[in-house]
């Protein structure tokens, strides 16, 4: 009634935003989509007539939060999809490099100016979820799981009125940014700590755009340092470990969430502050080691450039798995496979083979929240479903109850067409050592040690060198503090471990 009324109104129903039960959770995911609509689909606008005017005229895909892409029409009318897909890209990029190159377990780590996001990888598949929280908002919406928390490389330090030390959650962003990029920032954050501690600054970074100051950071850092009672060094590490620090308790919160044991686990580090940081993330998780791929900066980029289309559906039920329930799952189900087949085909044209996982939305009888629990489209009998949910809760709360009634929710369907992925290409082998640039002091927890520079253009597989070390590449600086090893492998990346 409202699109014949007024034609050029947005319109947002929860039940097409969303279709679930609960009426909160899904009025909030449609208020939000409709608050962005506006803006999102002007932009998206201007996007597709700059192609035109370039002559442009391939298919447009929008990256969505649950790891896939989208056409663009769509994207117009369900931007809420896209809310978290930058976070994703990041996921999925470091998923699929991480499988490409033989790491079967890694936790991503991706951190820029303002956060640093951890997600976990196995066999290049991020986990997913629901809920995830915008400001004070959870969307209901499925979307790759990702914890964030308010600490990267812009990230503010500060001593509150108590005299402690704290770092974040503001951060100085972009303008003005770090006080040694020398673009009018004053306030001391996590990289001027790295550069007084002389750690990065000592080769080309931003591709000509960031010159390291080393003076200007060591100017924040002192007043700091001044109120504390100790050096700028001290002061230095100290807001690198208090950083640290707040990226272990969100990670460990993570690992508990998924019961995974980090120690099995390589981080896997991007962004352009990610390799910076990650041997100390690394050293108080006890994972593997590091991994850094060849180009950190851009691993987002290729996330969303190797993207599935990739679409969810849903269909609440609210029946029990009984014999009878069961059964009753076979129309909902054709229908589901039905529609998400005509979204693929039909909307998004795509001519590949389709891959269809189902699963659904299950709890004991009387409980108030449900678990994902994935299904087997060959076994939907009633004794497999409650198996399969048993086995969920066990794996969750370390508990179930198998004679107890079970009832199922939300059936879930999630559609997914490949798309073309580059092949990851081979470096040469080293001929010789690998031979630093230059030496300089860094400081490591307040200690100078001698600290060779290596230039990351140079590094050819098999080289091997002990920490402490800096490599300096264009779009990032990878830190190797003393007790860790540096490998490159035969892809480029740095496998960095403890020595023992």
């Amino acid at each position: 009634m409202i699109a014949d009324l007024a034609p050029n109104l947005a319109v947002v129903a929860s039940a097409e935003t969303w279709p679930i039960i609960r009426e909160y959770e899904r009025t909030i995911t449609a208020v939000i989509s409709g608050y962005v609509q506006p803006r999102i689909a002007h932009y998206l606008d201007r996007f597709e007539a700059a192609l035109a005017e370039k002559g442009v005229t391939c298919p447009v895909h929008i990256t969505k939060s649950n790891g896939g892409v989208m056409g663009i029409e769509q994207a117009r009318a369900e931007c809420v999809q896209m809310i978290l897909s930058g976070t994703a890209s990041g996921v999925i990029g470091a998923g699929h490099l991480a499988r490409q190159c033989g790491f079967a377990r890694v936790l991503s780590l991706d951190i820029g100016g303002t956060s640093a996001d951890v997600a976990v990888i196995v066999d290049g598949q991020p986990q997913f979820g629901m809920g995830e929280r915008i400001g004070d908002f959870h969307i209901h919406l499925p979307t790759v799981s990702v914890s964030s928390v308010g600490q990267g490389g812009g990230s503010v330090a500060w001593v509150d009125p108590l005299g402690m030390l704290r770092v974040g959650p503001d951060s100085a962003g972009s303008t003005p940014g770090p006080a040694c990029y020398g673009r009018g920032g004053r306030r001391a954050t996590v990289t001027d700590a790295m550069a007084a501690a002389n750690l990065i600054g000592h080769s080309p970074l931003g591709y000509g755009a960031v010159r390291v100051d080393h003076a200007a950071a060591r100017a924040a850092i002192a007043p700091l340092a001044e109120r504390l009672g100790i050096s700028v060094e001290e002061a230095a590490a100290h807001i690198v470990d208090i950083s640290v620090s707040s990226m272990y308790a969100e990670v460990s919160a993570l690992t508990a969430r998924f019961g995974i044991d980090p120690r099995a686990f390589h981080l896997f580090a991007f962004g352009g502050a990610g390799a910076m940081l990650a041997c100390f993330l690394a050293r108080e998780l006890g994972t593997k080691g590091v991994v850094v791929p060849p180009t950190p900066g851009v691993v987002s980029a290729l996330g969303g450039l190797i993207a599935d289309l990739r679409n969810d559906f849903i269909r609440t039920l609210y029946v029990d798995v009984d014999a009878a329930g069961a059964a009753a799952l076979a129309a909902p189900l054709a229908e589901l496979r039905a529609t998400a087949l005509d979204w693929l085909h039909g909307r998004q044209g795509f001519r590949g083979k389709a891959r269809i996982t189902l699963s659904a939305d299950i709890r004991y009888a009387g409980q108030a929240y449900e678990i994902e629990t994935p299904l087997d489209p060959e076994a939907l009998d009633a004794e497999a479903l409650r198996a399969a949910f048993h086995a969920a809760h066990r794996r969750f709360h370390g508990h179930a109850d198998a004679s107890a009634p079970v009832q199922l929710i939300n059936l879930r369907l999630v559609i997914a067409g490949a798309t073309p992925k580059p092949a990851l290409p081979e470096i040469a082998r080293a001929a010789g050592p690998a031979v630093p640039v230059v030496e300089v002091t860094g400081w490591f927890g307040g200690r100078g040690l001698a600290t060779p520079v290596h230039r990351r253009g140079d590094l050819r597989a098999g080289h091997r060198f002990a920490g402490p070390a800096i490599i300096g590449q264009e779009d990032t600086t990878t830190v190797v503090p003393p007790g860790f090893a540096v490998e490159v492998d035969r892809f480029g990346n740095l496998v960095i471990t403890r020595e023992a």
